[in-house]
Parts: C-alpha cells; sequence; structure tokens
C-alpha cells in the first residue's frame, strides 16, 4: 500500500524527511515509533532529536550518569526496530526543561542540520483528561520545537550565532503534534504494531515491570484511536496537523 494510503487525512502532504523530536527517550514510542516504522518502510528518512537523556527516570537508585547510558542505549536499539539509525541528544536536563531561548535554539540548529520538511513533536497544550501525556517536559519540548519551526529556523535574523556556525535558514512545512486533542491526521499502523511494541519494551528500564501488560495497553490505544477516527479494525497513531507553509 503507498504511503499516502496510509496517511488517513485531508491533507495530501507526504513527506520526504522527518525529524522527530520529544522530551525524553521511549516518547516517541509511545506516540509516534508505528509511525516511523511506517515511514521508513514506505522510504522517507527519519532522524530522531531526544531533549534530554532520561536521567531523571527509572530505577531511582541509578546516577543521573547510569541513567544516562542506559536510557540512551535502550532508545537507540528502539529507533532501530523501526528504521531509524540517526538519533541526536541534545544533553537537557531531565526534568527540568522550559521552553526558553536556549532550547529553542538547540532546536533550530537541529531542524536546519538535519532539513526536514516534516517536525513531528509533542503537543504543547496542557491537557487536564491526560496527565501523563502533559509532563511538564512535555509541554516545554513541543513549544520549543513549534517555535523552532517558526519562526527560529527558518528566519536567519533568529540566532545568528547558528549563521556562523554554517547552519542556514530551513522552513518546515508541516507539524504533526502527539498525544493531544483534535487530531485531524491517523496514521495505519497496522501492519507496524508488533514493531511499536517492540519498540516499547526495548526500554527495559521504564517498561519490564509491565512488559506482561504493555502489549495489550498498546493495541487497545491504537484500536481505540481508530474507532474514534472511524476507522474501526485498524490500529492507528493520531496527530494534530500544523500547516506552517
Amino acid at each position: 500500500m503507498a504511503l499516502a494510503d496510509l496517511l488517513l487525512s485531508d491533507d495530501d502532504f507526504v513527506p520526504t524527511k522527518a525529524l522527530l523530536v520529544v522530551a525524553h527517550p521511549d516518547d516517541i514510542d509511545f506516540g509516534a515509533a508505528g509511525t516511523a516504522a511506517t515511514l521508513t518502510d514506505h522510504g522517507v528518512e527519519v532522524v530522531y532529536g531526544l531533549v534530554t537523556s532520561g536521567q531523571a527516570g527509572e530505577p531511582a537508585e541509578l546516577s543521573p550518569a547510569e541513567l544516562t547510558e542506559i536510557r540512551q542505549k535502550e532508545q537507540t536499539e528502539a529507533a532501530a526496530i523501526v528504521g531509524v539509525t540517526e538519533l541526536h541528544w541534545l544533553g537537557f536536563p531531565d526534568g527540568h526543561l522550559v521552553a526558553d531561548l536556549e532550547l529553542r535554539k538547540a532546536i533550530a540548529r537541529l531542524i536546519r542540520m538535519v532539513k526536514p520538511d516534516l517536525v513531528i513533536t509533542q503537543t504543547p497544550v496542557r491537557d487536564l483528561d491526560r496527565i501523563y501525556a502533559a509532563h511538564p517536559d512535555h509541554l516545554a519540548a513541543g513549544e520549543a520545537a513549534v517555535c523552532a519551526v517558526y519562526p527560529d529556523a527558518r528566519n536567519g535574523h533568529s540566532f545568528p550565532e547558528l549563521l556562523a556556525e554554517g547552519h542556514l535558514p530551513h522552513a518546515v512545512p508541516r507539524v504533526w503534534l502527539m498525544a493531544g486533542a483534535d487530531n485531524d491526521l491517523h496514521v495505519d499502523i497496522t501492519a507496524n504494531l508488533d514493531r511499536k511494541i517492540e519498540a516499547l519494551r526495548a526500554h527495559h528500564s521504564q517498561n519490564d515491570d509491565r512488559a506482561d501488560a504493555l502489549p495489550s495497553m498498546i493495541r487497545d490505544w491504537a484500536q481505540t484511536n481508530a474507532r474514534a477516527a472511524g476507522h474501526t479494525g485498524r490500529a492507528v497513531e493520531s496527530f494534530r496537523v500544523v500547516h506552517t507553509e
């Protein structure tokens, strides 16, 4: 099936290169690993940008340095499962993210380096009915990424030091926001649902204590998304499309 047929939307945009920007290791795998697999299966180049290394995660008895090493290794393995080999670690502190100019500049630099035509990131809008999705780091990463897309990455006067580094302005025509409301794009990940689950299970430090329950939980989420979008019988990851042209 053609990629355009799996992007269930009124928008006829089909990406050629995607950059996924999230706060923590495993955020992509919960929200968009099936989409990443679907894109790479159809020849789309996919790059990950991880704002933190998850050094404030579990298990609590490990040091931040130990957690950084473990979680970067887990995310690298999870990425490979869905066909992604290029990962960028931005090195910001887990649990302390704010959408300030430094974070915006770091993401704008990454956009100018990667030159995607699609950025997938976390919604910057708090949903009190989905408090786990509304982690402060998620909101900050999403807000900074949207600001980096417009106007920072495309505006030569934003962060002139990036020009001095050789990073020319780059305009991204689409953003897909994950884990939010008012979704109008539903990616059919039926063929890649097992790979999504496998990618999540690669995050042993975070998910081994729920390894038995994880597959059914993810299948239920994907099928619920499909029913809500009117695509019963499929597995779906849903996004809100932002046009930036």
